[in-house]
This record gives structure tokens, sequence and C-alpha cells, in this order.
């Protein structure tokens, strides 16, 4: 993205590291913030896993690393504030907002150093805390722009991020299933033994099934297609841009409480989010124009004929 900036009150950073679901959520926040600043020139400090993705938003000029090495290393972490010192940014909106974050105001001069929108104690911008009852945490960013001044938008467009999908061979009509969860986090599955009980109700009325994951979902997948075995498997097959297009050209999509649901769902696809008793939805349940959740207590407890349900339902609306 071409930029105007000359001095370093035209150089914003912004921060957010991860997981993929909460980068996604934050897609508003980049928005309004480019909006707010359209001369200046924005970088954005995430983790390695998410540069090649960060380098795709159209709202950034700019991806700078941080790869989180422990405090232990001295050297790793002053080369960090070095590298964002001789970006010099004049604003920070600190969108991650945890002790590390306010390590790096303090590093970079704390009250005397760049304006700064986050947690970080005496900065110029603090953000609300406690989130209020009821809040979502696209409203919790939301109210922290507002403090700063920023003013709030549409929707931003999201059609950059797509791929072509003509090498795979795709069934006309298909439900797209994402059974994977963070690594360590297996409350947040739905068995494998659910997803092909839904896939074969979803036979059963003539419509395909796609699943999708990474290599830490293979154990599942294989249960999925052991019990289903007409589930075309893609996984480990599509990067992000290839998800949010599947996503897009599918009737619906169901999945687990992780981050592709998240993206599926931001890109506007029917989109079924299963979410544990143990993580609250009001919080962080993914947010698009036709995304529903149901919510197991505990998550196994949900039955292939009530999801099957509430996932046709929400494809008919």
């Amino acid at each position: 993205m071409t930029n105007t900036a000359t001095n370093p009150s035209d150089r914003i950073l912004v921060i957010r590291l991860g997981a993929l679901g909460d980068m996604v959520l934050c897609f508003q926040s980049f928005y309004e913030i480019r909006c707010a600043h359209p001369g200046a020139e924005i970088a954005l400090l995430t983790m390695p896993v998410f540069m090649k993705f960060a380098q795709l938003m159209p709202w950034f000029d700019k991806v700078m690393i941080d790869d989180r090495t422990s405090g232990w290393r001295v050297d790793k972490w002053h080369s960090l504030v070095k590298e964002i010192r001789h970006f010099n940014p004049g604003l920070v909106y600190d969108l991650q907002g945890k002790f590390r974050q306010t390590m790096l105001y303090t590093s970079l001069g704390g009250p005397y150093g760049p304006e700064w929108s986050g947690a970080a104690p005496l900065c110029k911008y603090p953000r609300i805390w406690p989130p209020k009852p009821g809040m979502h945490f696209t409203d919790f960013m939301a109210a922290q722009l507002q403090a700063a001044h920023v003013p709030g938008q549409d929707p931003p467009d999201l059609s950059w991020l797509s791929a072509p999908l003509n090498h795979f061979s795709l069934p006309e009509r298909y439900v797209l299933l994402i059974p994977g969860c963070a690594p360590g986090r297996d409350y947040k599955r739905w068995p494998a033994k659910r997803y092909a009980d839904l896939a074969l109700r979803l036979r059963e009325k003539g419509i395909d099934s796609i699943v999708i994951g990474t290599k830490q979902d293979i154990s599942a997948i294989i249960g999925i297609r052991q019990a289903a075995p007409h589930v075309i498997d893609l996984s480990n097959r599509t990067n992000l841009p290839e998800v949010a297009s599947l996503a897009r050209r599918s009737m619906a999509v169901i999945g687990n409480d992780t981050g592709p649901v998240h993206l599926a769902a931001a890109m506007g696809a029917p989109t079924l989010a299963l979410i544990s008793d143990r993580v609250d939805p009001v919080w962080s349940a993914p947010r698009g124009i036709k995304t529903r959740w149901l919510q197991g207590k505990p998550l196994d407890a949900l039955g292939a004929d009530e999801v099957s349900i509430a996932l046709m339902k929400l494809a008919a609306s």
C-alpha cells in the first residue's frame, strides 16, 4: 500500500499476535484504524505463523514479527525494541494487551514514548477494563478504538481473501466440516463419530461433505472417514485464502471453536460453531452475517440429529 508518511506522527504500529480466530475478529479494528489514518504508514506486529497472512491484508504497509522468545533472551528482546524504534511510530494501537506489550510500552518510553492505546498503565488511551457484562470481543475492541477517537465503520470488504479452487474437484453442493482445534484443547473437539454421523445424514439429503484441517487434526479426520468414507478429505491441502473461498462456495460450514471457523463466518458463509461449556460464546463466538452457535454441556452431549437440524435451518435461512 502506498503511503505518505514523512514523520513519526504518520507512522503507526498495531499489535496483534494471535491466535487465528482473534486475528479474524480484529479485521474490523484493523480496517477502522486504516480508515482513521489514510495517509499513514501502518505496521502490524504479529507472530511468525501469521506473517504471510498479514502481508495479504490491505490495511498494513509493513509486517513486523515478534517471535515471543522468552524474556531471558535479552538479545532477542533488544533486537525487537530496536526494530520498532527504527520504525519510530508516533502512535501504537495495542490490540493484544498482555504483560509483554506493557514491557514494550515501557521500553519505548512509557508515557513519554509514542501515544499508546491499550492496557499499559498511564498510556494515553487506556482500554476499558474489565469488559462490560455481555460484551463480545469485537465490541471490546471497538470500545478501545472509540476511546482513542477512532470512528466506527461499516464492515470491510474482504474480497482480497480468496484463491482459485479449480485444482480441487469439488461437488456441486457441499457442507464444509472443520473438526480441528488448537493443540492441547481437545475439550473443544466435537467427536469424530458425531461428524461422521452428520456427514451420513447430509448424504441422505444429497449433500456432500468436505473436511479440512492440519496435521494436528489427522486422527479426527481419519475417524470421520472410517465411518463416512464418502467425505472428501482436503486436510493439509488448503491455505487460508483457499479456506475462505471454500467457505464462500459451500452451502454451510460447521466446525469447532477454531480459527478457520471464525474465518468462514467472516466470509459470510452460513456457519455453525460447536462450542464447549468451558468457553463463553457471548465473549468469543465467531461473528458473521449468517453465524450461529450451539453449546454442548459437555460438547459431546450434542447429538448429530440436533446439529443436523440446526445446520439445515441455518443453510436455508
